[in-house]
């Protein structure tokens, strides 16, 4: 982001990245959070177009249960719904966070449940 805005900032770390963001402490490091809820919008709009989801499309990981409101407040929904002739299917679609950071622990252990039962 720093090349695209013409700047010479050190390197960081995403989580120092997502930390300054948040704060507003930097506005190249705000511009990168924006630009990443936007791309991951697009990604996961395609993705459910291409999975045919329709159930919903649930973001997890590291970063964006982070972000907080200001991923809501993002780009991220827009993105995702830009898909020309398909907005109507994509805008019946919800996305919601993922919060639990053992989540996909707990559903592994209960698929070896029902595999055992």
């Amino acid at each position: 982001m720093a090349a695209v805005l013409g700047q010479n900032v050190p390197a960081l770390a995403s989580e120092d990245i997502v930390e300054q963001g948040l704060a507003g402490s930097d506005p190249v490091c705000e511009r990168t959070v924006a630009s990443f809820c936007a791309l991951l919008g697009g990604f996961a709009g395609s993705v459910a177009l291409t999975l045919g989801a329709r159930g919903g499309v649930y973001i997890g990981g590291g970063i964006v249960p982070r972000l907080g409101r200001r991923f809501f407040e993002s780009d991220f929904r827009k993105r995702f719904e830009a898909k020309g002739r398909f907005r109507p299917y994509l805008e019946a679609i919800p996305t919601a966070v993922i919060v639990d950071t053992l989540a996909a622990l707990s559903g592994a252990m209960l698929a070896l449940e029902q595999h055992e039962g």
